[in-house]
């Protein structure tokens, strides 16, 4: 498996938008679960107790593979077709973000067959 890991804190003042646009695209993704066939699972966290780190907020994408993670990014490359609409639900283009705290990373499970599930 690999993760795709998104963190960012929320931009000063926006706290209720943030929230209602994480909401709505949310909702959104699960209306159009088509348009994300490679996303096995996708959460949303945010860590409170964690000194200058707190009030992160991510989101976690589940792929089956890093072929899985590059057939995505090629698909919506540029947000074309039913992507459009897609970016206008995305909360990373209504200014609630502190862009200046994001960051991204990919993660690869580790002995899995040890995991307690």
């Amino acid at each position: 498996m690999i993760f795709e890991v998104e963190s960012w804190k929320i931009k000063q003042g926006k706290e209720k938008e943030h929230a209602e646009w994480m909401k709505r695209w949310l909702q959104w993704v699960n209306d159009h679960r088509d348009l994300f066939t490679e996303w096995k699972t996708v959460r949303y966290f945010s860590k409170q107790f964690a000194g200058s780190e707190s009030g992160i907020h991510f989101i976690v994408w589940e792929y089956e593979n890093l072929a899985a993670f590059e057939q995505y990014k090629r698909r919506r490359a540029g947000y074309k077709g039913p992507y459009e609409e897609y970016k206008k639900n995305d909360p990373y283009y209504q200014d609630v973000f502190d862009k200046s705290t994001m960051r991204m990373e990919t993660w690869t499970d580790i002995n899995r067959d040890l995991w307690i599930e």
